[in-house]
């Protein structure tokens, strides 16, 4: 028998890739690399020194690294997600007056972390997001050139919904986003006393997971139940199932239809970091970087595992006058589970920072950054199928600059951020510095397509720290940020989330509802730097 690919898999597959990814690279940006003194000054070092991790932030300061040294990091995260869905007094009236939603004026929570471990499971919950990273550098006596590499991770987040009962199930039950760079030989060049130089290539490790719920909140499914509620009885059962059969199973607004499955990576993803800095003066000092673009093709498995209602619903509407003239359009019903292989092209965005390091006086350092970061890049995402599929022809025909014959194309809006950051430090004494600060994050994604899987509006991170010299040859530092964004999505406001549309099929799981959504994010990272 051969297999068919609803339109139902093609939707979710690029509902789930286009909600994911966009929403966790804003959240992860810059915050899972884990330096603490970046941290603390609120990710104000494009023209400050990061240790190893200059790396990421700016090559250029290599060169403040003398001798031959060693990183050792520990990272860890917390994560809290809560969304509440509320029913405005007019819920209902955009599914055919179907209002038993039993999700209505209810909360969710989640603190469960995931990881995506590669050849070992993939996407796993674990008990916390714990991550042990380390980079040694190298400058030779004399040397003008500082030569290092470091294993960090540029994105990492995941969390895990694990109740049958949470009412966000049907926005990601367990998702995860991982980059991790294992591999970024670099190198930083000192001019002269005023002007260094750097460069960093990045081999890295991309990867994504999905599993999510699927219901359709709609006027279709809502009259579909209203016919199935009144014309599925005995008398009329007959004449119902041989014209036009909606029996077999019931398909309605507020049922889990599906569930899907998305597991997708690439495992060598290059990219590069350029960076420059100029310090004229021991109170001055300015820097920029330029971290580029990286063009991937992820390549994974989707699974997509039924309920008996939806099986039920097409195999009686195939069975039925109608649904044989029609055949060529609906699924089968006729499969419990389908499953493949799928290709995402996907841009990680490129970002510049530049920024200033001013010292007014002995104790006192006040660092500001700019950064602007090209999530355009992200308007246009093609999912390839390994397969030449009818129902993707006649996908292409309905939205022919959304379909080919093995591909679909996601037109996802999203925009270009600029962003600011300022940090303070004060030292207390030859060995002990204190450091505070602040980043805004404007969100990429426009109020139109905003969601709960991961719900990020304008956010707000904040940072404190410290730095302490051990001895002539160790420091130790320690950072925390705390990191929340909170958001009010409106029905009707969003279509990736509660627009009533009859054309709103995809995806809106939550149509005609108000959903307030808070991530609340803590990160601590402690440092030990020594030589060897």
């Amino acid at each position: 028998m051969t297999k068919r690919i609803s339109p139902l898999v093609l939707a979710m597959a690029g509902a789930g890739l286009g909600w994911i990814l966009p929403a966790h690279a804003q959240l992860a940006n810059d915050i899972t690399i884990g330096n603490p003194k970046a941290m603390a000054l609120g990710n104000a070092v494009t023209a400050d020194s990061t240790g190893i991790d200059a790396v990421h932030y700016n090559p250029a300061a290599l060169t403040k690294l003398k001798g031959r040294q060693t990183t050792v990091k520990l990272v860890a995260g917390f994560m809290d997600i809560r969304a509440g869905f509320h029913a405005p007094p007019d819920y209902g009236s955009s599914t055919f007056g179907v209002t038993d939603d039993p999700i209505a004026n209810s909360h969710s929570r989640t603190t469960t972390p995931t990881m995506y471990l590669p050849g070992l499971g993939g996407m796993t919950d674990v008990p916390a997001l714990v991550a042990p990273l380390a980079g040694i550098s190298i400058n030779p006596p004399g040397s003008k050139f500082t030569f290092a590499t470091n294993v960090y991770t540029p994105q990492a987040l995941g969390y895990s919904r694990d109740s049958d009962s949470d009412p966000a199930r049907y926005d990601g039950r367990r998702v995860s986003l991982q980059r991790l760079t294992y591999f970024s030989p670099s190198v930083g060049y000192q001019m002269n006393d005023a002007w260094s130089f750097g460069l960093s290539i990045g081999f890295s490790h991309q990867a994504m997971a999905l599993d999510t719920d699927f219901r359709n909140p709609g006027i279709l499914t809502g009259l579909l139940e209203t016919l199935h509620n009144t014309t599925c009885v005995p008398g009329a059962q007959e004449i119902v199932e041989l014209v036009f059969n909606v029996c077999g199973g019931k398909i309605g607004p507020y049922d889990k239809l599906a569930n899907l499955k998305l597991d997708m990576q690439q495992t060598l993803s290059p990219s590069y970091n350029l960076g420059v800095l100029w310090e004229p003066n021991d109170w001055f000092g300015w820097g920029a970087v330029y971290q580029s673009e990286s063009r991937m093709k992820l390549k994974g498995k989707y699974r997509v595992d039924y309920t008996q209602d939806w099986q039920g619903f097409w195999s009686g509407l195939q069975s039925s006058v109608f649904g044989a003239f029609l055949s060529p359009l609906f699924p089968n019903g006729n499969v419990d589970e389908e499953h493949g292989v799928a290709t995402l092209k996907l841009t990680n965005p490129d970002n510049f920072s530049t920024g200033i390091k001013i010292r007014p006086f002995d104790n006192w350092q006040f660092n500001a950054d700019l950064k602007w970061s090209g999530y355009s890049d992200w308007n246009n995402m093609t999912i390839e199928f390994d397969k030449e599929l009818d129902l993707l022809r006649i996908a292409k025909n309905f939205a022919p600059n959304g379909a080919t014959d093995h591909s679909i194309i996601l037109d996802r809006g999203y925009r270009d951020t600029w962003s600011y950051a300022a940090g303070v430090q004060y030292d207390v004494n030859d060995r002990l510095q204190l450091r505070a600060g602040y980043e805004y994050r404007p969100s990429a994604i426009p109020k139109s397509k905003a969601d709960a899987l991961v719900p990020i509006g304008d956010a707000n991170l904040y940072g404190l720290g410290l730095g302490y010299r051990w001895d002539k040859d160790t420091t130790i530092d320690l950072g925390f940020n705390y990191f929340v964004s909170k958001q009010s999505i409106k029905a009707g406001e969003s279509c990736n989330l509660t627009c009533t549309g009859i054309d709103n099929l995809v995806y809106n799981p939550y149509a005609g509802m108000d959903v307030d959504t808070t991530v609340k994010a803590y990160i601590f990272a402690l440092t030990y730097n020594t030589t060897f």
